[in-house]
């Protein structure tokens, strides 16, 4: 058997979406803001004496803790909905699946068969979906 593997979501819901990608805009802003944060504090660190740059140290390690949780919320995020536009394709019934999948065969290994194990052995990619009417 040959298996046909991809992503999709149900969005009937537009404004679920909608959300979801005005929270992407906004946590990559905070991010870019946090990162642009620590390339000031770098170069105020080379002016500053000891005691400075103690107090500037741990600035920095909280803004960095800050942006790998974000950068965490927001993979998360990006993994629960569709929100790369050209990387989906709307299908039938208000589903959007991801424009490329993976093909691929099950194999049983282990002691007498037991285990299921899928090799992937290609790609393929969704060009349009047809309704019948």
């Amino acid at each position: 058997r040959i298996y046909f593997l991809s992503s999709c979501w149900n969005v009937e819901n537009e404004r679920v979406l909608t959300r979801a990608v005005k929270r992407q805009k906004e946590m990559e802003e905070t991010i870019h803001e946090i990162t642009q944060q620590l390339d000031i504090i770098e170069k105020e660190q080379q002016d500053n004496n000891l005691f400075q740059k103690a107090l500037k140290f741990r600035e920095s390690v909280d803004l960095v803790e800050k942006r790998g949780k974000l950068k965490l919320q927001l993979q998360e995020l990006e993994q629960a909905y569709p929100l790369q536009s050209g990387s989906v394709i709307r299908g039938p019934n208000n589903i959007m699946f991801a424009k490329e999948g993976v093909i691929a065969v099950k194999r049983l290994r282990g002691a007498m068969g037991t285990r299921e194990q899928y090799h992937w052995i290609g790609t393929f990619t969704y060009n349009e979906f047809f309704e019948d009417e």
